[in-house]
């Protein structure tokens, strides 16, 4: 869901800041008021392309952010594979263009490219308006929708044809490795055998550096540590007015006083133990003292061995555990590689039977998406009628694309293929009698292909699985009006139901079934012309849909009819 959308110094809009909410959000307004900049704004964020045209006269740089609620969790994955994990259930994206033409893009105020932006926004907003279609002419979304009206059977063919998929994909990769440049794999094996041969000679132990390290300090600076120590236990203990003498001292005073001074008893074994700790430190000092000695020949050992750690650590990592890391891995690909060459045969026929395996499930899958294609059509002839489409043709086409060189061959031809199958799906459509099928790229207007959409929406409505992005349709109302239009307004409620559309609208009938109603409004401030949207209160609504009932004279009785329209229509806001 779109929570918070703000736009600063696009065209007409200076500052705009809107609260949106789930269910329908519906923005209505006179003719050249900026609605449809409104959805411009939010085409920026979905990552359309953007020029300095855009940014109003005076000003130097526009920006518009959006602070999402996204559903599902493909969004997370999308940036997650970009380095920007996320934590919040909240995403900010803010795009900015100068007048230098420099588009700028943040995500959470972290900048990002704007692929990313074109990769992330579809979990985020789907933008169906008057001029430009963003998404729904794209061959991989039309397969889409038709999967998705298989429902759970679609779900579970599609997961058999991606695993069969994934398999033959790495059983080829065997493959070409063993039948690749013989000198190449020789090369490889070769240097993988050099380095599990120097690693293993030097035969590690993961942390030996530390340890080896600190006895080299040691080693290093013994005399230093010799003299400390002796000096430290000839002045506690070996010289005449020793600390351990004093303390001895100290502690026969207190005790003769303690008789007359309560205290000190207490002071005296306080004391008492303070000599016998001193004691068993200087203990410890001493068997340290007389353990040590200088070893040159063991500090030129661990030199060595240091030595010998810091150059497979220049090569393999930094760390013992990190080379020895390293020799496992290569370990695990020598032992393929060398394996794949003496079961070159088996490979052969593992990747048979694992295309084959592939041709049958995905197959099966073309064979199903054949019924779905036909239940689909009939759905959505259904939604066209009531959409004032009644004598338009819909039609779902699946084809195959030859690809040179395709280890997949269908009748004798080879075809292009994917973890999604062999089939090319392309949603086709006649708007008018007489005309031809065409592809909806090249058939339908923005108000036929926006009415398109929303009526496979409302066909596949419950039939697969996936959250639904933010929803905008620009217009869909177009060339329709009076009964047709309260059928509209009542199919776009009734898909907004649990999520959130963004509808810009002329007719009073849909706009009647919002649950949130914006008012696009221009105004003239200092000979400067600057939009404003306003979330309309229940009388304020009143007047804006008795304005679209009856224009710009407002009567008592065009109040009246928007009332009961109002009130015919709504439903409890979510």
């Amino acid at each position: 869901m779109l929570r918070d959308l703000h736009v600063r110094n696009l065209a007409v809009l200076e500052d705009v800041s809107v609260e949106f909410g789930p269910g329908l959000n519906v923005l209505t307004g006179e003719t050249g008021a900026g609605k449809s900049i409104v959805v411009d704004s939010l085409a920026l964020l979905a990552g359309a392309r953007a020029t300095s045209e855009l940014i109003r006269t005076g000003e130097e740089v526009l920006s518009v952010t959006g602070v999402f609620e996204p559903a599902g969790k493909q969004w997370r994955q999308v940036l997650s594979e970009a380095g920007l994990d996320s934590e919040s259930n909240q995403l900010v994206v803010r795009r900015e263009v100068s007048r230098e033409g420099r588009n700028r893009v943040f995500v959470d105020d972290q900048p990002v490219t704007l692929t990313l932006l074109g990769r992330v926004a579809p979990h985020l907003i789907r933008i169906h308006g008057q001029r430009e279609e963003l998404g729904l002419v794209s061959a991989r979304l039309q397969q889409y929708w038709l999967d998705r009206s298989g429902g759970k059977p679609a779900v579970d063919c599609l997961q058999r044809v991606e695993r069969h998929f994934h398999r033959f994909r790495e059983l080829v990769a065997r493959v070409e490795r063993v039948e690749g440049d013989d000198r190449l794999r020789h090369e490889r094996s070769d240097l993988l055998r050099f380095q599990v041969g120097e690693i293993d000679g030097a035969r590690l132990e993961a942390g030996e550096e530390d340890g080896l390290r600190a006895e080299r300090d040691v080693q290093r600076h013994i005399e230093a540590i010799t003299g400390s120590l002796g000096g430290s236990l000839s002045v506690l203990f070996d010289e005449d007015s020793s600390a351990s003498e004093r303390l001895s001292r100290a502690s026969r005073w207190i005790a003769e006083i303690a008789e007359w001074e309560e205290p000190a008893a207490g002071w005296a074994k306080e004391l008492e133990a303070m000599s016998i700790g001193l004691q068993e430190m200087a203990n410890g000092m001493r068997h340290r003292l007389d353990s040590m000695e200088a070893d040159p020949e063991r500090l030129n050992a661990i030199e060595e061995r240091l030595a010998v750690i810091d150059r497979l650590g220049r090569k393999y990592g930094p760390t013992t555990a990190a080379i020895l890391a390293y020799r496992e891995q290569i370990g695990a690909e020598l032992e393929e590689l060398l394996g794949d060459v003496e079961q070159r045969h088996e490979l052969l026929t593992q990747m048979s039977s694992a295309l084959t395996e592939y041709r049958q499930a995905a197959a099966d899958l073309s064979t199903r998406r054949v019924e779905w294609g036909e239940h689909l059509v009939g759905l959505v002839h259904r939604q066209l009628r009531d959409l004032a489409m009644a004598k338009a043709r819909f039609a779902v086409r699946l084809s195959r694309r030859r690809q040179e060189g395709s280890r997949l061959e269908l009748d004798g031809e080879p075809v292009e293929f994917s973890a999604r199958g062999y089939d090319q799906v392309t949603l086709e459509l006649a708007a008018n009698p007489g005309e031809e099928m065409l592809p909806l790229a090249s058939s339908a207007s923005g108000g036929e292909l926006s009415r398109v959409y929303l009526a496979l929406q409302l066909a596949v409505r419950g039939e697969g699985a996936g959250e639904l992005p933010t929803l905008v349709f620009d217009e869909v109302d177009a060339g329709i009006g009076g009964a047709e239009a309260a059928v509209l307004g009542s199919k776009l409620q009734r898909l907004a139901d649990g999520g959130q559309i963004l509808a810009v609208t002329h007719l009073a009938q849909v706009a009647s079934h919002a649950d949130r109603h914006f008012g696009v409004r221009k105004r003239v401030r200092g000979g400067r012309t600057a939009t404003r949207v306003d979330a309309l209160t229940e009388l304020d609504r009143v007047e804006e849909v008795a304005r679209m009932l009856a224009g710009k004279q407002i009567t008592s009785l065009s109040r009246s009819h928007a009332e009961e329209l109002i009130a015919s229509t709504a439903r409890r806001v979510p």
